[in-house]
């Protein structure tokens, strides 16, 4: 089978080499097509043998006048694969900028395509990631190419014996101490034997990556920038992009996603309670208030809702000059700060009002009341309006600071 790329001449690759079969086939492609490229290697410091990998990469790209860079990795702590795989990413971003270039190339074909996906089915994932990997993937300003993702491993081995290409074989693969390779060694096999399984698994990642990719494109149309949106309107999507919003949200605040806690978010926003406060992660929470649903981020010491700048202090230790105080026995945390809502309601020694009815009693321009400032604790009681109304039915406990950055 003749293996191509199918990619520019004219642009510069940065390849990661190994030394192993696949990424020397990749190699030799790459030097036949006649792209320019940079070569890297890694040395994991995890076997001695691995001497012998940079010095048959290092001969070979002096041979055919390669820029090469050799890269020792020290890893001592935590989870050794998924360290080692953020680190090397870090480096060709590195090395791709320095020669001017978005674009990084690794070796992955087709069998390892089937073992990504079945090692995502096996953990739990979302749809992107059940389809396991993309030969085209942009992340920030760089591009990362898998040209073989088309071939399968003895496509790589036929393109080997065709055209004596030099190896070596990294003994740490023979081995099953990680999921990937149990997989290789005793799942692939098995499945090889029953079926055309490999052309099976690249329709089903092409299938599920274009489901993942239109469901994405539909929640970047309903979430706005800030996270805040209507919970009628949300209620009102595809059960299948409600499920992917709420994991953009998480996405974007850096909170650990899972469908569990998905499944419990959406439960939450369907309850029939009008105002209920989610905890996202330390920082962020979510807040279900009638028919607004937004996110809030809070801090040990005060609690911010840009691009308003609402600040709460507990002490009175470098307060700037307009502050208020607010006394109360009980508040429910976390407080912030948001527009008028229908059903909102002020307190008052002598009973409640409607903050409505307030506003035209003070007299406030119709055009000026959607532009307040409403400060207000989970719950969503109003605690104060600056300028206009401040709770003083709260007790006489407890003090805090509040006031709005300018």
């Amino acid at each position: 089978m003749k293996i191509k790329l199918n990619l520019d001449t004219s642009n510069t690759y940065v390849l990661a080499v190994s030394g192993g079969l696949d990424s020397m086939v990749l190699f030799d492609l790459f030097l036949k097509y006649k792209h320019k490229i940079v070569v890297v290697h890694f040395n994991h410091q995890k076997r001695s043998e691995s001497v012998y990998d940079n010095e048959l990469i290092e001969k070979l790209c002096k041979n055919h006048n390669v820029p090469y860079h050799y890269i020792k990795l020290n890893i001592k702590k935590g989870n050794f694969q998924d360290s080692a795989r953020q680190l090397r990413y870090q480096f060709l971003e590195d090395i791709a900028t320095l020669y001017r270039t978005p674009y990084i190339v690794t070796a992955h074909h087709l069998d390892d395509l089937a073992e990504t996906i079945i090692m995502k089915l096996i953990r739990g994932s979302n749809l992107l990631g059940y389809s396991g990997m993309q030969k085209l993937t942009k992340i920030d300003e760089f591009v990362y190419l898998k040209p073989l993702l088309d071939y399968s491993k003895n496509d790589l081995e036929t393109y080997k014996n065709t055209f004596n290409i030099s190896f070596l074989e990294d003994s740490s693969n023979l081995e099953d101490d990680y999921l990937r390779n149990r997989i290789r060694h005793h799942i692939i096999p098995i499945l090889k034997e029953e079926n055309n399984i490999l052309s099976h698994f690249k329709n089903f990642s092409n299938q599920a990556y274009l489901a993942s990719d239109f469901i994405r494109s539909e929640s970047l149309k309903f979430l706005p920038t800030n996270l805040n949106f209507s919970l009628q309107k949300f209620l009102e999507l595809h059960l299948s992009i409600q499920y992917d919003v709420i994991s953009l949200i998480l996405e974007k605040v850096d909170a650990k996603r899972s469908n569990t806690k998905i499944e419990m978010i959406l439960k939450q926003l369907n309850s029939t309670k009008p105002n209920i406060d989610i905890t996202l992660s330390n920082n962020h929470h979510m807040i279900k208030s009638y028919d607004r649903v937004y996110i809030i981020n809070i801090s040990d010491e005060f609690y911010k809702d840009k691009p308003n700048h609402l600040m709460i202090s507990h002490n009175k230790v470098g307060l700037p000059k307009k502050y208020i105080e607010l006394c109360y026995n009980k508040l429910n945390f976390p407080i912030q700060i948001r527009k008028r809502l229908p059903g909102d309601k002020l307190q008052f020694k002598f009973g409640t009002k409607k903050l409505k009815d307030f506003l035209i009693d003070k007299k406030i321009p119709k055009k000026s009341r959607d532009d307040l400032d409403i400060i207000v604790d989970s719950n969503q009681t109003v605690l104060w309006i600056p300028g206009i109304y401040k709770n003083e039915t709260l007790g006489s406990n407890n003090i805090i600071y509040l006031w709005i950055k300018e």
